[in-house]
C-alpha cells in the first residue's frame, strides 16, 4: 500500500546494460530448469501486456506477470487511485473485461501466468463515481454490494486511523489512510471477496498479490483463500515493523520480503557499513539475516511504493546500483524474484501517462516515460541465467574488496558483481564444465548462435580469467547455446 508524500524524484536510466527503443527480443537459449520469476509491469494497459507476453515475456521465459492494480476504482491521474476500489467490476483505466480476458488468454498461450493485485482490506476514503460508472460513498458500495455494517469502526461507533503499529488490533481494525476498512471476518464480506477472486480465476488468472495483507487477520485470509479453492499462487504484502509481522502470514502463501530488498539497498549503497560481500558470506541470506525462509519469500527488486520512498534502490540510484541489485536478485538462490518495470515520474503521486478520458496510454518501451527495466539487457538475460541454474546450491564464493563478490550456482552458472570503483581482475575457480561461454550481462545479440558480449574460456580445472569494470558484472551459464563442450554446441 502507499503513504502519501511530497517527495519528488526525477528518475533516469542507469548506464549499465540499458537498451534503446527497438531493442532486440531475447529468446531462451536452453530449456529452463525452473521458471518462477515474476515481472511487475506497473500500470500497463491490458492490450499492451498481451502484446508484451507474446513478443518478449513468453520467449524470455518469464513465468508470471504481476498486474499490480485493482479494477473499478476511484477516478484520477494519481497511481494510488488504483488502490481505492469502488466495486469488483472488471473495468479500469487499463481496459474492460473483454480486454482483460483476452490478455489473460494471450499471455497463457505464451506461457506467462497472470498474478492480479487485489485490494481486499479496504475500499475508498470518499465518495463519487468510479471508473466503471458505479456511484459510491464511504461505507456504501452498491455495485458489490457493501453497506455500512460491513466495515470496521475501531473507535466504537466511529472510524479512526491507525495510530499505533505496535497494537495488533489497531493495525488490523483501524483505517489505513482513512480508507474504509472492510470487516473480512463477516461471512457476507468473505463471500463477496471469494466471489471476486473466483471470477478472476474463471478467466485464467493464476495468482494474486494481496495488497495491505498486514492490515487483515491472517485467519480471515485463510478462510477466504479456502473458499476460493484451487491452487492459485498467493503473495502477501506485509511490510516489516510493528505487531503484525510477515511470519504470521506464511501459512497462507508467500510473503513479500521487504527485508531482502532493504538489505540489497543498504549493501549496494554501502549504508552503515553494509557491503555486497556480506550478503553472501559468511551466512548467505541465512538465519542471522532474520529473513523469511526462501521457500516463502517473494524477493522484490523494488515496487511502486519503495521506489518513491527510502526502502529500496531506484533507477536514480548512483553507480548502477539499481541494475546490479537486480542482477544479484536473479543470480542468487533466495526467494521467488520479482523484476520491477516502471515509468519516470517527477512527483510522488503521478500515474502512468493517460488520455483525456483517463485511460492509460499504450506502452511503447523506452518512450513516453516507460522505462521497461525488464527489457534492459542485463536484467532480461539474467532471467535466463535464473531459469538455467534453478535450485542449484551456492558454490565457489569469492570476495575481492567488501563490495566485490563472485559465486557459482552448482555446475551451471557463475556470477561476478563488482560494486566497487576499481576494476576487478581475477582468475576464478568455478564448477563449470570446460568450454567457451558468453557473458550474458553484455550480450545484446538476439541470434542464439552468436554472442555480442565477451566470451571466456573455462579450462578443464574450472578456472577462467577476466577483468570486470567498476560497477559492472559478468555472468556465465552452461545452458546458453553459446556454450561449447568439446566440439558440441549445447
Amino acid at each position: 500500500m502507499f503513504a502519501r508524500s511530497s517527495h519528488t524524484l526525477l528518475l533516469a536510466l542507469p548506464l549499465l546494460s540499458c537498451v534503446a527503443a527497438g531493442s532486440i527480443v531475447r529468446v531462451p537459449r536452453s530449456p529452463a530448469k525452473t521458471n518462477n520469476s515474476i515481472v511487475q509491469l506497473f500500470e500497463w494497459p491490458w492490450d499492451s501486456v498481451a502484446s508484451e507476453c507474446t513478443s518478449f515475456l513468453g520467449p524470455l521465459g518469464m513465468d508470471s506477470l504481476k498486474k499490480l492494480y485493482n479494477f473499478s476504482s476511484v477516478t484520477g491521474d494519481q497511481w494510488w487511485t488504483d488502490y481505492q476500489p469502488v466495486s469488483y467490476i472488471l473495468t479500469s483505466k487499463r481496459g474492460n473485461r473483454e480486454q482483460f480476458a483476452s490478455m489473460v488468454s494471450t499471455c497463457s498461450d505464451a506461457g506467462v501466468g497472470i498474478i492480479v493485485d487485489v485490494v481486499l482490506n479496504h475500499m475508498t476514503a470518499g465518495k463519487g463515481t468510479g471508473f466503471a460508472g458505479s456511484s459510491y460513498s464511504k461505507y456504501n458500495y452498491p455495485a458489490v454490494p457493501y453497506t455500512a455494517s460491513q466495515f470496521h469502526y475501531c473507535a466504537g461507533a466511529v472510524a479512526a486511523d491507525i495510530s499505533d503499529y505496535n497494537n495488533i488490533t489497531n493495525v488490523r481494525f483501524c483505517e489505513l489512510d482513512s480508507l474504509s476498512d472492510l470487516a473480512q471476518g463477516q461471512p457476507e464480506v468473505q463471500a463477496s471477496i471469494a466471489g471476486y477472486l473466483k471470477d478472476l480465476m474463471s478467466l485464467g488468472v493464476t495468482g494474486f498479490r494481496v495488497d495491505a495483507s498486514k492490515h487483515m487477520e491472517p485467519e480471515d485470509l485463510a478462510t477466504i483463500f479456502s473458499t476460493v479453492g484451487g491452487s492459485p499462487y498467493y503473495t502477501q504484502e506485509v511490510p516489516r515493523g510493528g505487531a503484525s509481522t510477515p511470519a504470521q502470514y506464511t501459512s497462507n502463501g508467500d510473503v513479500i520480503e521487504f527485508g531482502a530488498t532493504a538489505y540489497a539497498m543498504n549493501s549496494f549503497l554501502g549504508n552503515s557499513g553494509a557491503t555486497v560481500s556480506n550478503m553472501v558470506t559468511p551466512d548467505p541470506m541465512g538465519p542471522s539475516w532474520d529473513l523469511l525462509d526462501s521457500n516463502k519469500a517473494n524477493y522484490i527488486m523494488a515496487n511502486q511504493d519503495t521506489e518513491r520512498g527510502t526502502t529500496s534502490l531506484n533507477s536514480n540510484s548512483p553507480n548502477n546500483a539499481y541494475t546490479l541489485s537486480a542482477i544479484f536478485m536473479l543470480g542468487f538462490n533466495y526467494g521467488t524474484p520479482t523484476v520491477y518495470s516502471g515509468y519516470d515520474f517527477t512527483n510522488f503521486d503521478i500515474g502512468a501517462p493517460q488520455d483525456s478520458a483517463g485511460n492509460t496510454n499504450k506502452v511503447t518501451c523506452f518512450s513516453n516515460g516507460f522505462r521497461c527495466e525488464h527489457r534492459w539487457t542485463a536484467i532480461a538475460n539474467m532471467n535466463l541465467f535464473h531459469n538455467a541454474v534453478g535450485t542449484a546450491k551456492l558454490t565457489n564464493v569469492f570476495v575481492g574488496t567488501p563490495q566485490q563478490v563472485a559465486f557459482g550456482r552448482g555446475s551451471v552458472g557463475f556470477l561476478v558483481i563488482n560494486n566497487d570503483a576499481n576494476t576487478w581482475s581475477e582468475t576464478w575457480k568455478t564448477s563449470l564444465p570446460a568450454g567457451t561461454y558468453c557473458d550474458v550481462i553484455h550480450d545484446t545479440d538476439s541470434d542464439p548462435k552468436t554472442c555480442s558480449g565477451t566470451t571466456y574460456d573455462v579450462s578443464s580445472d574450472g578456472t577462467f580469467t577476466a577483468s570486470v569494470s567498476a560497477y559492472d558484472a559478468l555472468a556465465l551459464y552452461s545452458g546458453s547455446s553459446f556454450y561449447f563442450l568439446g566440439s558440441q554446441r549445447l
